[in-house]
């Protein structure tokens, strides 16, 4: 699937995005959009992103293309609420375009914040064409820890779900624009994955929040402990163990916990800090202060 969009020179203020569905599915409303964005300053439509399907037929031998927006019909216009509101009063737009609005939305419709739509473009540009964009019906599906992609792939600052990892295989990011759409990434390296916080759901392979954070901080402890006790004795890191405490603290170091689990955590990262020399960073005060 490719995505229509276009972005102009960044607004001076956050603006942000506004949910629609054209109720006809046809693709001629986005010539019109691109006219109304070419035309900003009188028109107020900032920009625009339009997900679309396209279908490779053959017919007779021949290959075709069939252009349709995606299942839902989703539209997302970038324009202040009074703007939108003299949109759907023009043609085609009066016959056309619709609010999003289901009842869990406290405003009666629903917006997506600019840094969030932002993220989620340049996702879906980093990907090979057809897009793969689906809806997440299920909370099963965006059940996962939260993470950011590092490292200078193209998908590097990319924050998501994890989906699943295997081994040293990497794992795949599910990265969500709100309730309403999703992407899925290739294998990311998991050296590459870095965690931000862990999914606070329950399952028969995990177990609870509470029992998968102590597990894997408790093996971060006993890491940093070895690997700071060798800092001890040797008088610093051999080159293998400076770099496996450094790949450590880039995957964990912003992790998200609470309780007592986050004083095991703040005392893992600071003994690698310890073991690291970093001692006069700000990332050495904030969890030296952590502690008790």
């Amino acid at each position: 699937m490719t995505p229509i969009d276009s972005t102009l020179e960044p607004a001076t203020e956050a603006m942000p995005w506004l949910v629609m569905y054209s109720n006809s599915g046809d693709t001629d409303i986005l010539d019109v959009l691109e006219e109304k964005k070419q035309n900003s300053r009188q028109t107020g439509v900032n920009d625009f992103f339009v997900p679309l399907e396209v279908m490779r037929l053959v017919i007779d031998g021949k290959v075709a293309e069939r252009i349709s927006l995606i299942a839902g019909s989703y539209i997302f216009i970038r324009a202040t609420a009074e703007d939108i509101l003299r949109l759907r009063q023009e043609p085609p737009f009066d016959q056309t375009l619709r609010f999003l609005h289901p009842a869990s939305s406290p405003t009666g419709r629903i917006y997506i914040d600019d840094d969030e739509m932002q993220m989620f473009r340049r996702t879906v540009e980093k990907l090979e064409h057809p897009v793969e964009y689906f809806v997440p019906t299920s909370k099963e599906l965006l059940v996962g820890d939260q993470v950011c992609i590092l490292g200078d792939g193209p998908f590097a600052g990319i924050k998501g779900v994890l989906e699943s990892v295997k081994g040293h295989e990497g794992g795949r990011v599910i990265v969500p624009l709100g309730d309403v759409l999703a992407v899925r990434t290739p294998r990311i390296p998991v050296d590459d994955i870095q965690l931000l916080s862990l999914a606070k759901t329950t399952d028969n392979l995990s177990g609870s929040y509470t029992s998968r954070a102590y597990k894997k901080v408790r093996v971060l402890m006993a890491d940093s402990e070895r690997l700071l006790a060798e800092k001890e004795k040797e008088g610093k890191l051999s080159e293998t163990s400076h770099a496996e405490a450094v790949r450590l603290l880039t995957r964990f170091f912003r992790l998200r916990l609470g309780g007592k689990i986050r004083l095991m955590h703040a005392q893992a990262i600071y003994n690698l800090l310890l073991a690291t020399d970093e001692t006069d960073t700000d990332r050495f005060r904030r969890f030296s202060g952590m502690l008790p």
